[in-house]
Parts: C-alpha cells; sequence; structure tokens
C-alpha cells in the first residue's frame, strides 16, 4: 500500500479523509512508502495520525496571537517500525513489543510544550492501547519545532541525524526540506553523548516515577507499559552515547 498523507484530514475538521501518495515521493529527502509494514500496521498508523491531529486541533482552538497560526508540519515515523527491524508479539503474551516511535514537527518552539498541547493526546493513545484495545502496538511521541530539528541537523545531533536518515514521512504539509546533516569532530561527538546521557536518564527516571505510581494503583499494564518506555529510553541513551 502507498504511504498516508493526512492533508486533508486537519483541513476538513478531522473527517477521515486520509490521501495516498506515490511510493518513492519525497518529502524533504525522506522516505514516504511504508509498503514494509503489513497492513493491520499501516491502518494503526493512519488512525495514530488522526488521534495526533485531532488533539490537537482540540488543544489550539481557542488560541490568539502567534499560536493562532498554530500548525503540525510533519509527522514522521522512525525507530524499529521505520527501519523494518521491529519486535512484535501477541498482547497476551509477556514478551517485548516494539512501540511506533513517531515525532511531530510543529510550527513554533511554544507548541511542544506536552502538557499545554500534547496530554490529551497521550492519554488516547495510552488508553487505546491498554484498555479500549483499539490499537494493538504502543506509541511513543516526541514533539520538535522545524527550527529544532533543523538546528540539530546543522549540529550534528545524533538523534535527528538518525531521523533523517531512517524516517518516513507519513505527513508534511508544505514540503519544506530538511537542513542537510553535518558530521560531528570529536569533542562535539564527546559533548553530545554527555547531553544525551542525561536528557534520557532524566527522562527515565520520570517514566520510573509513573511506574511507580501505576503499581501502586495497580494498574498493571500501565506500569508495565512505563517501566518498557523507561528501559527504551536508558537503551537508547546508551547506543547514542557509544556510537
Amino acid at each position: 500500500m502507498p504511504a498516508i498523507s493526512v492533508g486533508a484530514h486537519i483541513a476538513r475538521g478531522g473527517e477521515n479523509a486520509c490521501q495516498a501518495t506515490e511510493n518513492g515521493e519525497r518529502f524533504g529527502d525522506m522516505r514516504t512508502d511504508i509498503d514494509h509494514l503489513p497492513a493491520s500496521k499501516q491502518r494503526e498508523l493512519e488512525r495514530i495520525v488522526e488521534v495526533i491531529f485531532d488533539e490537537f486541533r482540540e488543544a489550539t482552538k481557542n488560541a490568539t496571537g502567534p499560536r493562532k497560526g498554530a500548525r503540525i508540519l510533519k509527522v514522521i515515523l522512525f525507530g524499529s517500525h521505520a527501519r523494518g527491524d521491529w519486535v512484535d508479539a501477541p498482547l497476551s503474551a509477556n514478551q517485548y513489543k516494539s512501540d511506533y516511535d513517531i515525532l511531530v514537527i510543529v510550527s513554533q518552539k511554544e507548541l511542544t510544550d506536552r502538557a499545554a498541547y500534547w496530554m490529551k493526546a497521550e492519554e488516547c493513545l495510552i488508553r487505546a492501547y491498554t484498555i479500549e484495545k483499539t490499537l494493538p502496538t504502543p506509541v511513543n511521541f516526541i514533539v520538535h519545532s522545524l527550527h529544532e530539528l533543523n538546528d540539530g541537523l546543522a549540529h550534528g545531533r545524533v538523534f535527528f541525524m538518525e531521523v533523517a536518515k531512517d524516517g518516513i514521512a507519513l505527513y508534511e504539509a508544505d514540503g519544506s526540506e530538511l537542513t542537510t546533516p553535518k558530521p560531528k569532530t570529536p569533542q562535539q561527538a564527546r559533548d553530545t553523548a554527555r547531553e544525551y546521557f542525561e536528557e534520557h536518564v532524566a527522562s527515565a527516571a520520570e517514566l520510573i516515577e509513573i511506574y511507580k505510581f501505576c503499581m501502586e494503583r495497580q494498574s498493571w499494564k500501565k506500569a508495565a507499559f512505563n517501566l518498557h518506555q523507561a528501559a527504551e529510553n536508558l537503551y537508547q541513551g546508551l547506543l547514542f552515547c557509544v556510537r
């Protein structure tokens, strides 16, 4: 099947009007085809993009001033599902299951505030996976501005370089191209490794606190999900440090 393009989705007020693009089309030198994924996973990703747009529109509907023009510019699939080396397991199995790693690119830095703009989308996706069972695969999404993405590429930050190299654009608003990645000097690489280490450890510590809270409430599946996310943060941080 062709890649997902949901440009009409937000313009039509949330109507499910996903439009296909031709295989091999590029969004800023980034792949758009997801033919390597089973049809069921392609449908899951379509649903995830819809949730992200719906909840973002709801969170910004009363925005004023510069934020009135708030936009999602890109939705990018990265990680194991983009590379093709994901690990799957039945919902009933107590085994590792790869999540969908999603990067949302927005028009303004202020829109990356998770509590203000993205909490509802996160809750909706967690609920769909853990309670409603309408989403068979967990979702982990992060949000950056286009400036942050291009600045990260210009300075050779490993995460953004990996996204540019392996990522797949599920949605793209205006065809804005990405900055050509710039390799780091050895000293810059060490500084970046330290930065990533501190960032991922801090993120893992927050997720472990959520895990403890869920355990206290005997919310076992949410606890397991957040413990998995904490472990994945530490693992990803380690990979960034040793590359």
